[in-house]
């Protein structure tokens, strides 16, 4: 904006505006002209070299002279002063919310700029982007309905897109965002292969219109467990912290919505979070029944309007609110906050591990709660053993168990199954025989399974029987993945960097066909019960099926109406998920979780197959648990089988309190890639030298460097130094400023403190 030349003597105020423009130096200084009365949490449109960009506004102080180093351009001497060019969103935040981002900032080692990108809705910062609110027109994308995938010659981009599109339609903005490109899309409506039409996308819905229509549904009568547990709630002081472990089927739900409710009887907001989007439809359709219209969903799978309007809602609402969302919510600036509950809070989804900041919602939660005088409930039937600790060892937390089933029922009987003993007898399915069995009762029995099994896909890899050739992806150093399209056409796919290529028939190396796909996903368990049962109705629940806002809601509407006898999912599957028809479930072919090179990986594994158990017999008919295994003699199979998850906790808890492991130290690991093997190898040596004086005088251990366990990811290779020291010790990094002056900018470094995987 080009100002009056007297337009100077009129302006009163300097703002500083946070812009991301890809360098080190994201700070910038504009004047307020043309009176638009600019203030501290606005979102801005600014001019920076030509280019129109939207920015925050961090400070603003009286207009006396900008420094030289303080302007966007010079020339000589002179300085070009630059002016908002206007408004977008007005006052997003307070100056407490602002104060305690930039803290969390410095905490976890990144820029004022990435932390606020971190906890805003995306598009706020960056590429000048004006967000759109009501009906617009825009393109919608499919298939000619006469087109058959197998009778045209594909190249491989328009094979991928064509086999995106064939079960349903897409609006073209979204196949952009996924990757396809407008010219791709273009020549195939040219070729006569799609076909584009304008509809009407009502981008500004309403914020809560949710299924069921609201109708509240009245209390059920509270059992003893759950009264206790609500006076255990009323007894907290403001900043406290209680973990509810229930079993699974015990009634956490109902208790999160007594003490909600308490808390809206107060005029106070509330905040629910889950670990992952697919918890997060019975949690809002739960809630909604009971609180009518208040209740608000925030996560990644809702558009970047949605969430905006949203994020509105909450700083200009004077009525207490509930917000149910994933980890980013925990960000969200709610006024007259009185409670944060975190179901499942053992999941590793409520930690980031990349990219910076490597937040854990879990931490960020605790602090909120003693920032607001507000109260904090940890919920879960395998609380982590950081909770755990918190509650024994610190007296941090306070501990509330629930042990009863609501259903009154026996718990359901878990079996373990010999799958070397099934080898035996000749049997080579996938399936046991006495899983063969239960399976071919179910629709009989008017009853409905589960099945999980870890891999999403066809087939974990495809190799060379001749040879021995393994199918790698070009960018990574792991196999790629055998997945299965639409139209029972094969392709490979890699599950670290989405490369996607064509099914190989001969092997690169020997010529020979002799080219096998091994393991097992969920898309092979579902040929394979179509093949066994060709009369029950199968349902797919994994991250390439529950795409969308609605994905993971409209799988398990299904479900839950009887549309399926079986689902067949990944670890989401464990999660949350309550069918009262379920009762069977089943695990196959999750002895890798076992043997994962983490410390944690018991843990994670037992929680896994815990939270599994507890899907089936919830309410009157008795459940059953298939858990198929060629190790029924490891230790999480014993407690599995005893449904001792607590001592499991006591005895693990003295072994890594004895080696100096997390929980019982404190972890920081830093992570560094970059295309050039040696360039990055070689500043991971630098680095540690640098760091291990630091460490020293902490009296901190250093470890590495090292190539990362997944050595090459997105043709970047990866290699990461460890430093560990006594609990409740100051990880000792120096400034960032400092430690980010050894990285070239062609080498990328992630600092994790915490890390829930290394």
């Amino acid at each position: 904006m080009k100002p009056a030349s007297n337009q100077l003597l009129n302006i009163s105020y300097k703002l500083e505006i946070l812009l991301d423009i890809g360098s080190s130096n994201d700070s910038f200084y504009y004047l307020d002209g043309n009176n638009l009365g600019a203030e501290v949490g606005d979102i801005v449109s600014v001019k920076l070299r030509g280019r129109l960009l939207n920015g925050l506004v961090i400070s603003k102080k009286k207009f006396s002279k900008i420094n030289k180093d303080e302007s966007n351009i010079t020339r000589g001497k002179s300085i070009k002063y630059l002016f908002v060019e206007s408004i977008l969103q007005k006052k997003i935040f307070d100056d407490s919310w602002r104060e305690w981002i930039q803290s969390l900032a410095s905490f976890y080692m990144v820029s004022n700029l990435k932390m606020f990108k971190t906890a805003f809705p995306p598009g706020w910062i960056g590429k000048y982007k004006n967000i759109p609110q009501g009906l617009r027109d825009q393109i919608w994308i499919e298939t000619k309905k006469e087109f058959d995938i197998n009778k045209n010659r594909l190249t491989k981009k328009e094979f991928f897109l064509m086999n995106t599109l064939l079960e349903k339609g897409n609006w073209q903005n979204e196949l952009i965002k996924s990757g396809f490109n407008y010219t791709l899309i273009n020549s195939m409506v040219g070729k006569n292969y799609l076909v584009k039409s304008k509809r009407k996308k009502n981008i500004n819905t309403k914020l809560n219109s949710f299924p069921n229509d609201h109708i509240a549904t009245k209390k059920p009568n509270p059992t003893n467990e759950q009264k206790i547990a609500f006076k255990e709630f009323q007894t907290m002081k403001p900043g406290d912290a209680l973990l509810l472990w229930g079993e699974t089927g015990s009634g956490k739900t109902e208790v999160y919505m007594r003490i909600t409710e308490e808390q809206f009887l107060k005029k106070k907001s509330c905040l629910i979070l889950a670990p992952e989007i697919g918890l997060i439809p019975q949690l809002i359709d739960r809630f909604s029944r009971r609180f009518n219209n208040v209740v608000y969903e925030y996560h990644s799978n809702c558009s970047a309007s949605h969430r905006t309007l949203v994020w509105k809602k909450i700083i200009n609402a004077n009525e207490p609110l509930i917000v149910i969302g994933t980890r980013s919510a925990v960000f969200l600036p709610i006024k007259n906050l009185g409670l944060i509950i975190m179901d499942e809070e053992h999941d590793v989804s409520y930690k980031q591990d990349n990219p910076m900041p490597c937040y854990d919602a879990r931490e960020i939660a605790v602090e909120i709660v003693k920032r607001n005088s507000a109260k904090l409930i940890f919920g879960s039937a395998t609380p982590s053993m950081n909770t755990w600790k918190k509650c024994i060892f610190e007296n941090n937390f306070k501990l509330v168990r629930m042990t009863q089933r609501i259903s009154k029922n026996e718990a359901p009987e878990i079996r373990i199954i010999d799958m070397r003993d099934e080898f035996k007898k000749g049997n080579m399915k996938i399936f046991s025989s006495e899983l063969l069995g239960l399976l071919s009762q179910i629709r009989l029995k008017n009853e409905q399974a589960i099945i999980l099994i870890p891999r999403r896909g066809h087939s974990g890899f495809l190799s060379c029987r001749n040879c021995g050739y393994l199918v790698n992806c070009p960018n990574c150093d792991v196999p790629l993945s055998v997945h299965l399209g639409s139209k029972g056409k094969k392709w490979l796919s890699c599950h670290w960097c989405d490369h996607k290529s064509r099914m190989i028939n001969h092997c690169p190396d020997c010529n020979s066909n002799a080219f096998k796909p091994f393991g097992i996903g969920t898309q092979r368990v579902i040929e394979f019960l179509n093949e066994e049962f060709p009369y029950l109705k199968v349902l797919r629940f994994d991250r390439d099926t529950t795409s969308g806002k609605d994905g993971h809601r409209d799988i398990l509407s299904k479900f839950s109406k009887g549309d399926a006898d079986i689902l067949v999912g990944t670890q989401m599957l464990a999660k949350g998920i309550d069918i009262p028809n379920v009762t069977l479930s089943v695990v196959i072919a999750a002895d890798g979780l076992l043997h994962r090179p983490d410390i944690s990986a018991e843990e994670k594994s037992l929680q896994l197959f815990l939270q599994l158990a507890g899907r089936s017999g919830r309410a009157q008919k008795k459940g059953k648990v298939i858990f198929q295994t060629y190790k029924p003699n490891h230790p999480v199979i014993a407690y599995l089988q005893k449904r001792d998850y607590e001592r499991f906790l006591i005895e693990n808890s003295r072994l890594r309190k004895d080696a100096d492991l997390f929980p019982f130290c404190e972890i920081c690991l830093l992570k560094l890639s970059g295309e050039n093997y040696e360039l990055t190898e070689s500043i991971a040596i630098k680095l540690a030298k640098y760091l291990l004086n630091f460490c020293e005088k902490k009296n901190w251990k250093l470890i590495g460097p090292a190539p990362g366990l997944v050595a090459k990811v997105g043709k970047k290779f990866r290699w990461q130094i460890l430093i560990h020291g006594p609990e409740g010790t100051k990880i000792p990094l120096p400034d960032r400023s400092v430690l980010w002056k050894l990285i070239p900018k062609n080498v990328f470094l992630t600092i994790d403190v915490n890390p829930v995987e290394l």
